[in-house]
Protein backbone atom coordinates (compact mmCIF):
# COMPACT_ATOMS: atom_id res chain seq x y z
CA UNK A 1 0.00 0.00 0.00
CA UNK A 2 2.87 2.42 0.77
CA UNK A 3 4.31 1.77 -2.69
CA UNK A 4 0.93 2.57 -4.27
CA UNK A 5 0.70 5.87 -2.45
CA UNK A 6 4.24 6.80 -3.49
CA UNK A 7 3.39 6.07 -7.11
CA UNK A 8 0.30 8.29 -6.82
CA UNK A 9 2.32 11.21 -5.46
CA UNK A 10 5.10 10.85 -8.02
CA UNK A 11 2.68 10.78 -10.96
CA UNK A 12 0.80 13.84 -9.76
CA UNK A 13 3.99 15.82 -9.18
CA UNK A 14 5.48 14.91 -12.54
CA UNK A 15 2.34 15.91 -14.38
CA UNK A 16 1.61 19.11 -12.49
CA UNK A 17 3.04 21.32 -15.22
CA UNK A 18 0.51 20.13 -17.77
CA UNK A 19 -2.68 19.86 -15.78
CA UNK A 20 -7.75 24.06 -12.83
CA UNK A 21 -11.00 23.25 -12.03
CA UNK A 22 -12.89 24.42 -9.03
CA UNK A 23 -14.60 21.07 -8.48
CA UNK A 24 -13.11 17.58 -8.05
CA UNK A 25 -13.62 15.46 -11.17
CA UNK A 26 -12.37 11.90 -10.65
CA UNK A 27 -11.82 9.30 -13.40
CA UNK A 28 -13.78 10.05 -16.58
CA UNK A 29 -15.64 6.74 -16.62
CA UNK A 30 -18.47 4.89 -14.88
CA UNK A 31 -17.37 2.54 -12.09
CA UNK A 32 -20.43 1.74 -9.95
CA UNK A 33 -22.28 -0.81 -12.04
CA UNK A 34 -26.04 -0.68 -12.53
CA UNK A 35 -27.96 -0.31 -9.29
CA UNK A 36 -24.88 0.15 -7.08
CA UNK A 37 -24.02 3.29 -5.14
CA UNK A 38 -21.27 4.98 -3.14
CA UNK A 39 -20.79 7.98 -0.91
CA UNK A 40 -17.72 10.18 -0.64
CA UNK A 41 -16.13 13.33 0.67
CA UNK A 42 -14.09 15.67 -1.56
CA UNK A 43 -12.07 18.84 -1.13
CA UNK A 44 -10.49 21.20 -3.65
CA UNK A 45 -8.22 24.25 -3.77
CA UNK A 46 -7.97 26.62 -6.72
CA UNK A 47 -5.75 29.61 -7.49
CA UNK A 48 -6.90 31.42 -10.62
CA UNK A 49 -7.02 34.75 -12.44
CA UNK A 50 -10.42 36.28 -13.15
CA UNK A 51 -11.80 39.53 -14.51
CA UNK A 52 -14.51 41.73 -13.10
CA UNK A 53 -15.81 45.24 -13.63
CA UNK A 54 -14.94 47.41 -10.63
CA UNK A 55 -17.89 49.81 -10.42
CA UNK A 56 -21.42 50.34 -11.67
CA UNK A 57 -20.32 53.41 -13.64
CA UNK A 58 -17.36 51.83 -15.49
CA UNK A 59 -17.27 49.18 -18.19
CA UNK A 60 -13.53 48.56 -17.74
CA UNK A 61 -12.39 45.09 -16.77
CA UNK A 62 -9.94 44.61 -13.92
CA UNK A 63 -7.74 41.57 -13.45
CA UNK A 64 -7.91 39.93 -10.03
CA UNK A 65 -6.50 36.77 -8.48
CA UNK A 66 -8.58 34.58 -6.23
CA UNK A 67 -8.22 31.44 -4.17
CA UNK A 68 -11.21 29.18 -3.73
CA UNK A 69 -11.70 26.32 -1.30
CA UNK A 70 -14.53 23.78 -1.51
CA UNK A 71 -15.61 20.71 0.44
CA UNK A 72 -18.35 18.32 -0.67
CA UNK A 73 -20.25 15.25 0.37
CA UNK A 74 -21.15 13.20 -2.73
CA UNK A 75 -23.63 10.44 -3.55
CA UNK A 76 -23.05 8.36 -6.71
CA UNK A 77 -25.53 5.93 -8.29
CA UNK A 78 -25.02 3.49 -11.17
CA UNK A 79 -27.79 4.34 -13.62
CA UNK A 80 -26.46 1.72 -16.04
CA UNK A 81 -23.33 -0.41 -16.30
CA UNK A 82 -21.66 2.36 -18.28
CA UNK A 83 -23.33 5.46 -16.77
CA UNK A 84 -23.03 6.91 -13.25
CA UNK A 85 -24.91 9.95 -11.97
CA UNK A 86 -24.07 11.90 -8.83
CA UNK A 87 -25.17 14.79 -6.63
CA UNK A 88 -22.99 16.71 -4.18
CA UNK A 89 -23.46 19.35 -1.51
CA UNK A 90 -21.04 21.23 0.68
CA UNK A 91 -19.51 24.64 1.30
CA UNK A 92 -17.01 27.00 -0.28
CA UNK A 93 -15.13 30.22 0.38
CA UNK A 94 -13.21 32.83 -1.63
CA UNK A 95 -10.01 34.72 -0.85
CA UNK A 96 -9.38 37.81 -3.00
CA UNK A 97 -5.73 38.73 -3.27
CA UNK A 98 -4.86 42.34 -2.54
CA UNK A 99 -4.16 44.25 -5.75
CA UNK A 100 -2.33 47.54 -6.31
CA UNK A 101 -4.47 50.64 -6.54
CA UNK A 102 -7.58 51.53 -4.61
CA UNK A 103 -8.93 48.93 -2.22
CA UNK A 104 -12.36 47.43 -2.70
CA UNK A 105 -14.11 45.40 -0.08
CA UNK A 106 -13.45 41.99 -1.56
CA UNK A 107 -9.71 42.45 -2.07
CA UNK A 108 -7.46 41.14 0.66
CA UNK A 109 -10.46 39.58 2.40
CA UNK A 110 -11.08 36.05 3.59
CA UNK A 111 -14.69 35.24 2.79
CA UNK A 112 -17.36 33.31 4.64
CA UNK A 113 -18.09 29.61 4.18
CA UNK A 114 -21.35 29.30 2.20
CA UNK A 115 -23.50 26.51 0.77
CA UNK A 116 -22.63 25.05 -2.66
CA UNK A 117 -24.25 22.17 -4.49
CA UNK A 118 -23.82 20.36 -7.79
CA UNK A 119 -24.57 17.31 -9.92
CA UNK A 120 -23.14 15.43 -12.86
CA UNK A 121 -22.57 12.18 -14.70
CA UNK A 122 -19.74 9.93 -15.87
CA UNK A 123 -19.90 7.49 -18.78
CA UNK A 124 -17.63 4.77 -20.14
CA UNK A 125 -17.30 4.85 -23.92
CA UNK A 126 -14.67 2.15 -24.49
CA UNK A 127 -13.79 -0.42 -21.82
CA UNK A 128 -10.62 -2.49 -21.99
CA UNK A 129 -8.46 -4.40 -19.47
CA UNK A 130 -5.58 -1.90 -19.59
CA UNK A 131 -6.99 1.44 -20.75
CA UNK A 132 -10.63 2.57 -20.81
CA UNK A 133 -12.02 5.77 -22.32
CA UNK A 134 -14.90 7.90 -21.14
CA UNK A 135 -16.16 11.37 -20.30
CA UNK A 136 -17.75 13.36 -17.49
CA UNK A 137 -20.05 16.37 -17.27
CA UNK A 138 -20.75 18.27 -14.06
CA UNK A 139 -21.84 21.62 -12.67
CA UNK A 140 -21.90 23.42 -9.34
CA UNK A 141 -23.71 26.51 -8.10
CA UNK A 142 -23.46 28.73 -5.05
CA UNK A 143 -23.38 32.24 -3.63
CA UNK A 144 -20.28 33.18 -1.65
CA UNK A 145 -20.16 36.15 0.71
CA UNK A 146 -17.72 38.19 2.77
CA UNK A 147 -17.19 41.55 4.43
CA UNK A 148 -14.37 43.96 5.29
CA UNK A 149 -13.64 47.04 7.38
CA UNK A 150 -10.82 49.57 6.86
CA UNK A 151 -10.02 52.15 9.53
CA UNK A 152 -7.96 54.30 7.15
CA UNK A 153 -10.96 55.32 5.05
CA UNK A 154 -13.68 54.54 7.59
CA UNK A 155 -14.70 51.88 5.11
CA UNK A 156 -17.23 49.12 5.68
CA UNK A 157 -18.45 46.86 2.95
CA UNK A 158 -19.73 43.43 2.06
CA UNK A 159 -20.14 41.39 -1.09
CA UNK A 160 -22.06 38.50 -2.62
CA UNK A 161 -20.58 36.51 -5.51
CA UNK A 162 -22.93 34.16 -7.36
CA UNK A 163 -20.96 31.57 -9.34
CA UNK A 164 -22.00 28.76 -11.65
CA UNK A 165 -19.38 26.36 -12.98
CA UNK A 166 -19.70 23.79 -15.77
CA UNK A 167 -17.03 21.20 -16.57
CA UNK A 168 -16.80 18.82 -19.51
CA UNK A 169 -13.90 16.36 -19.62
CA UNK A 170 -12.85 13.29 -21.59
CA UNK A 171 -9.87 10.99 -21.53
CA UNK A 172 -8.35 7.63 -20.65
CA UNK A 173 -8.15 5.72 -17.38
CA UNK A 174 -5.13 3.41 -17.14
CA UNK A 175 -5.06 0.38 -14.85
CA UNK A 176 -1.46 0.94 -13.80
CA UNK A 177 -1.35 -1.81 -11.17
CA UNK A 178 -3.68 -3.79 -8.99
CA UNK A 179 -5.72 -1.24 -7.04
CA UNK A 180 -4.18 1.76 -8.83
CA UNK A 181 -5.62 3.79 -11.72
CA UNK A 182 -4.11 6.80 -13.47
CA UNK A 183 -6.50 9.10 -15.33
CA UNK A 184 -6.71 12.51 -16.99
CA UNK A 185 -7.27 14.44 -20.17
CA UNK A 186 -8.43 17.80 -21.53
CA UNK A 187 -11.48 19.58 -20.18
CA UNK A 188 -13.62 22.64 -20.77
CA UNK A 189 -14.21 24.77 -17.69
CA UNK A 190 -16.84 27.52 -17.82
CA UNK A 191 -17.40 29.90 -14.91
CA UNK A 192 -19.92 32.72 -14.93
CA UNK A 193 -21.68 34.79 -12.32
CA UNK A 194 -22.18 38.20 -10.82
CA UNK A 195 -20.97 40.04 -7.77
CA UNK A 196 -22.83 42.55 -5.65
CA UNK A 197 -20.78 44.96 -3.57
CA UNK A 198 -22.27 47.08 -0.80
CA UNK A 199 -20.32 50.15 0.33
CA UNK A 200 -21.05 53.81 0.93
CA UNK A 201 -24.58 53.29 -0.29
CA UNK A 202 -23.34 51.90 -3.64
CA UNK A 203 -24.51 48.52 -4.90
CA UNK A 204 -22.89 47.63 -8.22
CA UNK A 205 -23.80 44.35 -9.91
CA UNK A 206 -21.26 43.22 -12.49
CA UNK A 207 -20.36 40.03 -14.33
CA UNK A 208 -17.37 37.94 -13.31
CA UNK A 209 -15.73 35.44 -15.62
CA UNK A 210 -12.75 33.13 -15.66
CA UNK A 211 -10.03 34.13 -18.10
CA UNK A 212 -9.21 30.59 -19.25
CA UNK A 213 -11.77 27.98 -20.25
CA UNK A 214 -9.60 25.17 -21.65
CA UNK A 215 -7.34 23.05 -19.49
CA UNK A 216 -6.12 19.59 -18.61
CA UNK A 217 -6.05 17.43 -15.51
CA UNK A 218 -4.31 14.34 -14.20
CA UNK A 219 -5.07 12.18 -11.21
CA UNK A 220 -4.70 8.84 -9.54
CA UNK A 221 -7.14 6.57 -7.75
CA UNK A 222 -5.79 4.16 -5.17
CA UNK A 223 -7.64 1.35 -3.41
CA UNK A 224 -7.00 1.72 0.30
CA UNK A 225 -9.36 -1.11 1.28
CA UNK A 226 -11.85 -3.33 -0.62
CA UNK A 227 -14.59 -0.69 -0.30
CA UNK A 228 -12.52 2.49 0.13
CA UNK A 229 -10.81 4.50 -2.64
CA UNK A 230 -8.57 7.59 -2.56
CA UNK A 231 -8.50 10.15 -5.39
CA UNK A 232 -5.75 12.77 -5.86
CA UNK A 233 -5.82 15.28 -8.75
CA UNK A 234 -3.93 18.22 -10.21
CA UNK A 235 -5.80 20.53 -12.58
CA UNK A 236 -4.60 23.51 -14.63
CA UNK A 237 -5.62 26.11 -17.20
CA UNK A 238 -3.53 28.87 -18.72
CA UNK A 239 -4.27 31.28 -15.86
CA UNK A 240 -4.93 28.98 -12.94
CA UNK A 241 -4.17 25.78 -11.15
CA UNK A 242 -5.82 23.59 -8.56
CA UNK A 243 -5.65 20.39 -6.56
CA UNK A 244 -8.30 18.04 -5.23
CA UNK A 245 -8.52 14.94 -3.10
CA UNK A 246 -11.32 12.70 -1.91
CA UNK A 247 -12.37 9.43 -0.33
CA UNK A 248 -15.00 7.11 -1.83
CA UNK A 249 -16.86 4.51 0.20
CA UNK A 250 -18.66 1.85 -1.81
CA UNK A 251 -21.89 0.49 -0.36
Amino acid sequence: MVKKLLVVLVVVCLCSTVALAFDPMGPPLASQGKGNSSIGVDGSWTNTDMTRQPTDWSSANRWVKIKMYKVFGTYVYGLADNVDVFVRAGAGTLEWEKQSGRSYCWEGDDGDWDFIWGAGMRATLVEAPDVSWGFLAQFSDGTLTGSKEEDEYDYKGSYRVSLTEIQLAAGPTWNAAQGLKIYGGPFINLISGKFEEYHWGDKPRKPINEESWLGAYVGAQCELAPNCLLNIEWIQTQDGRGAAAGLIFRQ
